[in-house]
């Protein structure tokens, strides 16, 4: 098998300032701690401040002109939606849960019958925003205390939406920029009102506030929730002369709970109509990480292409966090790739919503972990980091273009300089080393392996070791040596099996009967043993092991034509026996020590397919590149 692109040793990018070569998993950001020409770059750059606009727009075409260099200006992504449960403890209070009080206490002060929601405003960014205050039942008994005098535990909702819409709804028919933010008290041992225990308080005394929103910076929820308490607090005293305040300052940021998680989070740009084929196309980025990442059973992976509205209109590729690592080293997250219109494209053709969306989103459903407010950096790097990549494997630029990227009411064409790890595009690497993986196992199958993969292939939904053995009559324990065997076609975990990605199964459905053909007719041990022993020393290396593999003879002839090559084992197509042969020339350049295209001028192949033809290539040399 081919070990390059797998390494983990690879070198991927290198630092554009000591030059020093760098993996997948360094991380940038400490490089940089500890990089004395970095460090007297930066000073430079400080000491010329923003003299001459012109020198600095040369230095940022530099900074971006070589692919190897991680460190350049790259297009700023825009954070689209968001969902979040912050979390307060607030236990260092005489009165851990004064401001619940105190919302109870406006709550009391407005008549909700008669007027609806309370309504009030303030202003966020220079910006005026409404701010809505309603509340609903929790479901939770009240406090077994002698201080907590409420007969019913109320959760409290705030909704900011812009100042020109009349509701929370309407804003949000529209795709608006907006917050919502759901107050729910917490306290130990706190019951429902059937007497379950709350699993999510952690044994805190304070807040579970659930958030939700579009097109606000990540880390400004917290500020925005704080802002309209503020606002709310302004509407007190109205109606009672002495209500129970509320206090902003209990939600500050700086006082959130370890506990506080994310559940969702996504960056998109919008990118020009018509741009975007590479991403969307039957054999573009999206497809081929679905094809080459998704598990063969897994019931959360999926890939959906929906085309009704207009080409293009809800493509999405998911992945969990196993396969995230296998597309870009050290990611960990599971997340979805995305590529989307608005819901009715033409009512918005003529203006910049016309132009699709390409996004990366956290999908918390299928990650392995819980990912915490602590952990936002980290996500927020991820997200940016995969967004590059797609963009850069899909011939769409990754710094800011105004011909290419289009600005909409929140998106903007602008750029900042920040280390991402951009790789060369990964999927041609993972589909070379699925290919080196069918090629290496499948060709090694006994009846047995071949009778499990074609039930894989065959049965749908879940399958255990024991449901295979069934089915194909044979004791578990042969099974499970088959698995071992097939491992790195197969999944196996946790009591089920699956084929290990939908490119896998895809390929070895068409392979699978030339690999059963070749076993029933004997063409696996159809071994010329003198001619391998001759053939560059010995039996014990990778050339002579892949000739005992494929039933590879060798007849020399006289003169300076190349010797005979006939190979014993039938592939399915004539791609599958160029890979043969390719893998073949690898093998013999590894032993030799000689170019690999050589092995084109050493030897004239022949391999026979299962359905007869013959595949003789008169110019092989071509394929397997220029000399040097």
């Amino acid at each position: 098998m081919r070990h390059e692109g797998r390494c983990d040793t690879e070198a991927v990018s290198q630092c554009r300032y000591c030059r020093e070569t760098h993996t997948r998993d360094d991380d940038p950001a400490h490089h940089l701690k500890s990089c004395e020409a970095y460090q007297r770059a930066e000073k430079r750059l400080e000491e010329q401040g923003n003299s001459d606009a012109t020198d600095t727009d040369e230095a940022t075409e530099a900074a971006g002109s070589d692919d190897e260099h991680f460190a350049r200006t790259f297009i700023d992504p825009q954070p689209h939606e968001f969902h979040a449960y912050l979390k307060w403890n607030c236990e260092h209070l005489d009165n851990p849960l004064r401001s619940y009080f105190g919302l109870r206490s406006l709550q009391g002060e407005h008549d909700f019958e008669q007027h609806g929601w309370l309504r009030t405003t303030t202003e966020i960014d220079g910006s005026d925003w409404n701010v809505a205050f309603a509340f609903k039942d929790s479901g939770f008994a009240p406090r077994k205390t002698d201080n907590f005098e409420l007969e019913e535990v109320k959760e409290y909702r705030i909704y900011v939406f812009p100042k020109g819409y009349d509701s929370y709804a309407d804003a949000k028919s529209e795709a608006r920029k907006r917050a919502y933010f759901c107050i729910s008290p917490r306290w130990p041992d706190m019951e429902t009102k059937e007497g379950n225990k709350e699993m999510s308080s952690t044994g805190l005394e304070g807040y579970n506030v659930q958030v939700e929103g579009s097109y606000w910076d990540f880390e400004q929820y917290p500020t925005v929730l704080r802002q309209s308490l503020d606002a709310l607090a302004t509407r007190q005293g109205f109606r009672f002369n002495s209500p129970t305040p509320i206090y902003p300052a209990d939600f500050d940021e700086d006082r959130l709970h370890s506990s506080s998680n994310i559940v969702d989070a996504e960056l998109y740009v919008r990118v020009l109509l018509g741009e975007t084929g590479e991403v969307i196309a039957y054999d573009g980025t999206l497809h081929e990480i679905s094809l080459l990442l998704a598990g063969d059973r897994e019931g959360y992976t999926k890939s959906v292409r929906d085309d009704r509205e207009c080409p293009g209109h809800y493509h999405t590729a998911t992945i969990d966090s196993r396969r995230a690592g296998e597309l870009v080293g050290s990611h960990e997250l599971a997340k979805e790739f995305k590529h989307y219109h608005m819901r009715n494209p033409d009512a918005v053709e003529g203006t910049a919503l016309e132009n699709p969306k390409i996004g990366v989103s956290f999908q918390h459903s299928i990650h392995d972990g819980t990912v915490y407010w602590s952990d936002l950096n980290t996500l927020i790097t991820e997200l940016d980091e995969a967004l590059l990549n797609i963009l850069n494997w899909s011939s769409i630029p990754t710094r800011p273009d105004g011909q290419m990227f289009v600005a909409d009411d929140y998106f903007e064409v602008t750029g900042s300089r920040r280390w991402r790890k951009i790789l060369p595009d990964s999927l041609p690497r993972i589909e070379t080393k699925q290919d080196d993986q069918i090629f290496g196992t499948a060709t090694q199958m006994n009846e047995t392996d071949t009778e499990l993969v074609e039930t894989l292939l065959t049965d749908g939904g879940e399958t255990s070791p024991k449901d295979l053995a069934h089915s194909i009559g044979v004791h578990l324990d042969t099974v499970y040596r088959a698995l071992k065997r097939l491992s790195p076609l197969v999944d196996h975990t946790y009591g089920e099996v699956q084929i290990g990605s939908k490119y896998i199964a895809q390929e070895l459905t068409g392979y699978i009967d030339s690999v059963s053909n070749s076993i029933k007719s004997g063409l696996e041990n159809a071994l010329d043993g003198l001619t391998r022993a001759e053939a560059h020393g010995g039996d014990d290396d990778p050339w002579s092991r892949w000739l005992d593999r494929y039933g590879g003879e060798i007849s020399r002839t006289e003169g300076a034509d190349p010797d005979k090559l006939d190979v014993g084992f039938q592939p399915d197509s004539l791609a599958e026996a160029r890979r043969l042969l390719r893998s073949g020339a690898s093998q013999w350049s590894k032993v030799t020590d000689e170019k690999i295209r050589k092995f084109a001028f050493e030897f004239a192949p022949k391999i026979t397919l299962v359905d007869g033809r013959v595949y003789e290539p008169r110019h092989f040399a071509d394929a397997l590149g220029t000399p040097g």
